[in-house]
């Protein structure tokens, strides 16, 4: 288990086994299909109604670091639950809005900055309501797919908050460049993915400042 995870807050059940192990190192990229439920049954979200499965690059700080942890611990194949403790999961209402918008059209996507998110919401009732009270978890993950380093090409999620910075500064410049040539859907489209892109660092440092008052909460009651 990851170093920096209390292994005593995750227990795994085996569901099906994997077909053979499969080595794990900073940049690999897993792919797998997830469901999320709440530890009464109720389902909060299954990557299988988008058609898509969800893709993680191992070693870039991705927000939900459980995530990184458990799928470490599967083979090739396997399928598994992991019921996941509240202190783990914080982050969960906000990866999951993340991939819920990406599903939408773009111009269907709604902004949600640091204020936006303590006045109205995430945007979603299910996962204001997580966000407003933390709970215990469970994930099923099924691992599709595992690739090495250099076998494909990084989408921004993937990157570091660094590199994100380094991308949003060429997408202006892109934009600016494009307006100029009056080419404004070309502008527009760069613009909004720029946009998209300082979104899930203002969330995050949101989370952050979350995180850090809940923990301080837990400890005073403690």
């Amino acid at each position: 288990m990851d170093g920096g995870l209390d292994e005593a807050k995750i227990v795994k059940t085996i569901v099906h086994a994997g077909s053979r192990v499969v080595p794990f190192r900073d940049g690999t990229k897993v792919t797998f299909h997830f469901q999320t439920r709440k530890c009464d049954g109720t389902l909060i979200d299954d990557s299988r109604t988008r058609q898509k499965p969800m893709e993680l690059v191992l070693g870039k700080k991705f927000k939900l670091e459980v995530w990184e942890a458990i799928v470490q611990q599967m083979a090739l194949g396997e399928v598994a639950r992991f019921r996941c403790d509240q202190s783990l999961v914080l982050q969960y209402p906000f990866v999951a809005k993340t991939i819920r918008d990406a599903a939408k059209p773009r111009e269907e996507r709604k902004h949600c900055c640091g204020m936006t998110v303590q006045n109205e919401g995430i945007g979603y009732r299910d996962l204001d309501e997580l966000f407003a009270q933390p709970q215990d978890l469970e994930f099923t993950i099924e691992l599709l797919s595992v690739e090495s380093p250099g076998e494909y090409e990084q989408e921004s999620w993937q990157l570091s908050d660094e590199e994100k910075l380094q991308r949003v500064s060429r997408l202006r410049e892109q934009g600016n460049t494009a307006y100029g040539q009056q080419r404004y859907a070309a502008a527009l489209e760069a613009y909004s993915y720029a946009i998209g892109i300082v979104e899930q660092l203002m969330l995050k440092w949101v989370l952050t400042h979350h995180r850090t008052a809940h923990q301080h909460t837990h400890t005073m009651q403690h």
